[in-house]
């Protein structure tokens, strides 16, 4: 069952939690990066599809945790809209030091961008949870050398912005309950360790999906739908079903990072595939 939702449909009071969507602007991906489509599916995002660029805020009452971290300025030169949080801006350093958890779905940079800046943490006094699996995946020292020279940018500006925040670490395998409602739920595929993110109060829950879809245009109607940058594109299609079978037969309400809204919606079957649906 869904939580009380505002007008806007950006905010969500959901028992003691409310949760709150916060853009970080768009970024506009090509039609190249998506395999497994018909004609008319390429058609349909060329030359490029926009990207949202969600993140989300979780307010306890005690806590105030960050889903993701948004790009910080340095997607900027090939996305120039992207960053909008500006979470690296002096004037924001008294709203990052009041952030106590930060939840990073995956390592990537439109998603840890935002987590520091010169070799040093923007947000001192959080609490970083990830997946034992992601964090050493890109922290490893030996990937530079085994990924395929066109990726070895990527994966330099992941280990960069990582290093700095390595010691507020709060490592996990697999589904973990965080307390207050909220767990995170193993989803992976997309990288070796995405992680959704599930909030629940009595018979009340939403989940944030993360990268578990990426394109609103192509892939809820086709989940098979495949992405460029997913680690395992097999599991990140096996994945994407799963949660979507899930949602639609609960009626969970759900958002997504790449969604080209920021707001709250529910999955209803549709034809082979799944439409989306606004609340």
């Amino acid at each position: 069952m869904p939580g009380t939702l505002e007008k806007s449909a950006t905010r969500l009071a959901l028992g003691d939690l409310t949760l709150t969507a916060l853009s970080d602007g768009y970024l506009d991906i090509p039609a190249a990066y998506f395999s497994n489509v018909t004609p008319a599916e390429q058609e349909a995002v060329n030359p490029s599809t926009r990207f949202g660029a969600n993140t989300w805020l979780i307010e306890t009452g005690t806590s105030k945790i960050l889903v993701d971290a948004g790009s910080g300025h340095f997607l900027k030169e090939r996305f120039p809209a992207s960053g909008a949080l500006t979470w690296q801006a002096p004037e924001k350093a008294e709203e990052r030091a009041a952030v106590t958890d930060i939840i990073i779905t995956h390592m990537h940079a439109d998603h840890i961008g935002g987590l520091s800046l010169n070799g040093s943490s923007l947000f001192p006094n959080a609490v970083i949870h990830v997946q034992a699996t992601e964090w050493n995946f890109w922290t490893d020292a030996a990937l530079l050398s085994t990924v395929p020279e066109d990726k070895r940018p990527m994966v330099h500006l992941i280990q960069a912005l990582a290093k700095p925040v390595g010691n507020q670490l709060r490592l996990h395998s697999g589904d973990a309950d965080l307390g207050n409602g909220i767990t995170l739920l193993s989803a992976p595929g997309h990288t070796p360790g995405h992680q959704a993110v599930h909030l629940s109060a009595g018979d009340e829950e939403i989940i944030l999906l993360a990268d578990v879809v990426v394109s609103d245009a192509l892939q809820f109607a086709n989940p098979a739908v495949r992405y460029a940058l997913d680690s395992d594109p097999a599991l990140a299609v096996q994945t994407r079903k799963t949660f979507f079978d899930r949602l639609s037969a609960d009626r969970i309400p759900f958002a997504a990072t790449h969604l080209s809204t920021d707001r709250f919606g529910y999955l209803e079957k549709s034809g082979n595939g799944f439409a989306f649906v606004e609340v």
